[in-house]
């Protein structure tokens, strides 16, 4: 007999469901429970890998296997509930208490499973970070590869990187410790997203001939090496960063904002979902809705562009994930080059659509202004992300068209940077225009509003006027009513 706590009954299956490939139905997966004189282990095999969960402490001796799904009926959050798994023949019952509720369940037993994986003889070990690059790295990736292994990771042990790409985009994160020196692929699993890995301990990795295999905490990953897969050459595609003609430094107020917005703002074309980034004079982003129909355009009042002027059109997806990842500058080689942000450890690259259909600003935009404000009270009114440790939705790879491939987009690019020449940087707005500007709409805001009071007094005594006038109506045709009676009454 083996007994759990309902919370971790949970917590395991939230793990186990994240290795299991997207076709792959819940019913039919089989957990294997080992437990002996060493403690529990929790197992789960799927094409992808395994996972394990381990808890020490002697046990009695048991093994036996249950599916994955019959585990959802006595899973619970409520601290200090208990379920106990007893083999009785060729059943397995379940009991447990749900708020002081005596419940139990009968399910079949399932033959065992394989035997864990083999461990690597040596583990590397890194900071948390690890388990973080490693979720943003598998969002990164192609569902549907059509060439290459896009689907996969791929971790280069020669100099720690992490590289994913899905042909329109690209993260590459370096600094880590891999303990081999070739490059192994691992298909993409969205395990490292689930909030039941412990984010607060250090991470060991290692690897085997069939598996890349990480532990943290009580829990261990084998993840499958993809041996027959070809992965792109990304640094060719990376862009330097020193060469750029032209620099976008985001505040930190208005990346919130703008991923506020952002999703709301009109579009043209559902595949590629386009914004212009207008960095003419100030920085600006435009969007328009199909149709003769106003532009839209976004001011970025506290950002600033070092460099060339440029206007240059994006998927606004790749543009808000940059935000989400955290990056905060922009580098550009022209208006059709991949776009380049970089950091300590991380690069993350994507390709601009075409840029002879970058919107133009007009005369009778809709203009919108993020607030020329602090950062704390912008952050009060557009919640600033948190360093991204829990899951978020996948996001849906746009399609792509051929013109937005990195590598062709890079091969495309003629335009030499400008390595001798002077950046300058044009303000955005001065903070003179920027209060007159603001002072303005606040008195023309004022102005509105006194007019609708004063129209809402003048309906107010006008409905009024009316009742009065529909009661005196009233009263005098029952007068006339009154009357005729009494003319009938006399003759």
């Amino acid at each position: 007999m083996i007994t759990l706590s309902r919370q971790l009954v949970k917590q395991l299956r939230g793990i186990f469901r994240r290795m299991l490939p997207r076709s792959h139905s819940k019913q039919d997966q089989t957990v294997q429970f080992v437990s002996d004189r060493d403690g529990l282990r929790v197992r789960l095999q799927t094409r992808l890998g395994a996972a394990e969960y381990r808890l020490d402490g002697a046990t009695q001796a048991d093994s036996f296997a249950v599916t994955l799904d019959a585990l959802s009926v006595c899973e619970g959050t409520r601290p200090g509930e208990q379920v106990t798994l007893e083999v009785r023949g060729s059943d397995i019952v379940l009991r447990w208490e749900d708020r002081s509720v005596p419940r139990s369940i009968i399910v079949e037993s399932r033959p065992a499973g394989p035997d864990a994986p083999a461990l690597p003889t040596q583990f590397a070990t890194n900071p948390p970070r690890l388990l973080t690059a490693l979720m943003d790295a598998m969002e990164t990736t192609e569902q549907d590869p059509r060439r290459y292994a896009l689907h996969c990771v791929q971790l280069r042990g020669r100099d720690g990187s992490l590289i994913a790409t899905d042909g329109g985009q690209v993260l590459q994160q370096n600094g880590f410790d891999l303990s081999w020196d070739d490059e192994v692929l691992v298909p993409r699993t969205n395990v490292f997203a689930s909030r039941d890995l412990p984010v607060d301990q250090p991470v060991e990795i290692g690897r085997t001939d069939n598996h890349v295999v990480l532990r943290v905490g009580p829990w261990t990953l084998w993840l499958n090496i993809e041996k027959n897969g070809r992965f792109p050459n990304t640094d060719s595609i990376i862009p330097d960063v020193a060469t750029a003609t032209t620099r976008l430094a985001l505040h930190e107020g208005d990346a919130a904002y703008l991923l506020d917005v952002m999703p709301r703002l009109p579009s043209d074309d559902d595949t590629n979902d386009p914004v212009t980034l207008d960095l003419n004079g100030r920085v600006a982003v435009l969007a328009k809705a199909v149709g003769d129909t106003p532009i839209t355009q976004v001011v970025l009042s506290n950002s600033r562009r070092t460099g060339a002027e440029l206007r240059w059109q994006t998927n606004r997806k790749f543009l808000a994930r940059a935000m989400r990842l955290g990056f905060r500058e922009v580098s550009l080689h022209g208006a059709e080059s991949p776009v380049v942000c970089r950091d300590e450890h991380r690069a993350y690259v994507w390709a601009l659509l075409e840029a002879d259909k970058a919107l133009a600003p007009t005369d009778d935009m809709v203009p919108l202004n993020s607030p020329v404000s602090t950062v704390a009270t912008i952050a009060q009114r557009h919640r600033i992300p948190a360093p991204r440790r829990h899951h978020q939705p996948t996001e849906r790879t746009p399609t792509r068209m051929s013109h937005n491939r990195i590598a062709a987009t890079l091969a495309g690019s003629t335009q030499p940077a400008n390595d001798t020449a002077q950046p300058h940087v044009e303000p955005n707005n001065s903070a003179a225009e920027q209060s007159t500007s603001f002072g303005t709409v606040l008195r023309e805001a004022e102005s509105v509003k006194t007019s609708l009071r004063a129209a809402h007094s003048q309906v107010t005594r006008l409905i009024a006027a009316l009742k009065r006038h529909r009661r005196q109506s009233k009263l005098v045709q029952s007068t006339l009513s009154s009357l005729r009676q009494l003319q009938t009454l006399d003759v």
